[in-house]
């Protein structure tokens, strides 16, 4: 199989990487004590933005990026609409069956929850289906979408719920929620509204890769762009709180500032200085990121999580033994980020074994 985006591209292919990287940081640390994790690699408590919040953002960023690349080479091999949409519905019944899959396994009890691949599923096939829109359409509609998620928790009113509130629990979004998703679901349905609206920004961006050859073009639009999201978000976040679990409005925007910007630096070094061997693991961790997230999900349940080990005459998983071993010679701090470190590398073996084989598995 071929990778999904041109090799004209890899800068994207680094990106997509860097944000499933990020993912894997993020959710695998020696221990969930806020007191030994780094800040900024827990998720905000409620408002506010931590690197840990930027992730998911960039990997939605990343599918939309790719979006207008595939659909043109399905265009070019002459594949029809209807087989086109039919094939975008099955990865996203794919993707949504892939996360109800991996979070049956980490709690051992059969689930159709919502989850993270679950979401990118049913996110990227509402982009999908919007598409073939004209560029102008599909910016408009991006806000538009924004605006309609502001609408939602501005007017609606139920039991418990204050209008215009973005509080915890008395919010017009969770109150709609308690309707459709299970209490330990975190993030909202409501949510994909905006939710829709990244995707799209990256969408916005792809369009720009395809059409403009002009490198330093290309360039100038996304340090804009970048400028231009941050500086919304940040002045709407007066108004309408940053917050990823509700990925308010203010969120989508200063997200996607950072996801330009982000990009930005990958595309000036591997684009423009040709300077692409230092950018090589994440490529490799790109070109199969969707098999890396499911396979590490797995490993460190079944075994990392799961076997048992002696330790100081007790036993211990093997989560808990090479936390604490690496704890024992630096900090807990550093023990818990060498933890990470450890499945990230391990990640990155599986990809580079699938890279040297050709095998770039995509849903």
């Amino acid at each position: 199989m071929q990778s999904q985006i041109s090799n004209r591209f890899s800068s994207l292919d680094a990106f997509r990487g860097f944000a499933i990287a990020g993912m894997l940081l993020v959710n695998n640390p020696g221990t969930w004590d806020p007191n030994v994790v780094p800040r900024i690699l827990l998720h905000a408590e409620w408002h506010g933005c931590t690197f840990a919040d930027l992730i998911f953002p960039f990997f939605l960023f990343a599918v939309g990026m790719a979006m207008p690349f595939s659909e043109a080479r399905r265009i070019k091999l002459g594949i029809p609409l209807w087989k086109r949409v039919l094939v975008a519905a099955w990865r996203a019944l794919l993707l949504y069956l892939l996360g109800a899959f991996l979070k049956s396994a980490l709690i051992n009890e059969p689930v159709l929850h919502f989850g993270i691949l679950q979401r990118i599923g049913v996110l990227y096939f509402a982009a999908y289906l919007l598409i073939r829109l004209h560029t102008k359409w599909l910016a408009g509609i991006s806000v538009v979408m924004l605006f309609v998620w502001w609408a939602i928790l501005e007017f609606v009113q139920g039991p418990g719920v204050t209008p215009g509130s973005f509080e915890r629990d008395i919010n017009a979004a969770q109150y709609l929620d308690s309707f459709i998703l299970a209490p330990e679901d975190k993030e909202t349905i409501v949510s994909m509204i905006p939710g829709v609206s990244t995707v799209l920004f990256g969408v916005l961006a792809g369009r720009l890769l395809r059409a403009q050859k002009d490198r330093k073009m290309v360039m100038k639009s996304l340090v804009i762009a970048a400028v231009a999201g941050l500086a919304v978000g940040l002045l709407w976040d007066i108004i309408v709180p940053i917050n990823k679990i509700l990925w308010s409005s203010s969120f989508a925007v200063y997200t996607a500032g950072w996801s330009c910007l982000v990009f930005l630096s990958f595309y000036w070094l591997i684009e423009v200085r040709q300077k692409s061997k230092w950018a090589f693991p994440l490529i490799v961790y790109g070109l199969n990121a969707i098999t890396l997230y499911v396979a590490t999900g797995l490993f460190v349940r079944w075994v990392m999580l799961s076997w048992k080990v002696p330790w100081e005459g007790s036993t211990t998983s093997l989560t808990g033994y090479f936390y604490r071993t690496f704890a024992s010679f630096t900090s807990p701090t550093i023990g818990s980020i060498l933890y990470s470190a450890l499945v990230l590398l391990i990640g990155w073996f599986l990809c580079y074994w699938m890279f040297l084989r050709k095998l770039f598995l995509k849903v």
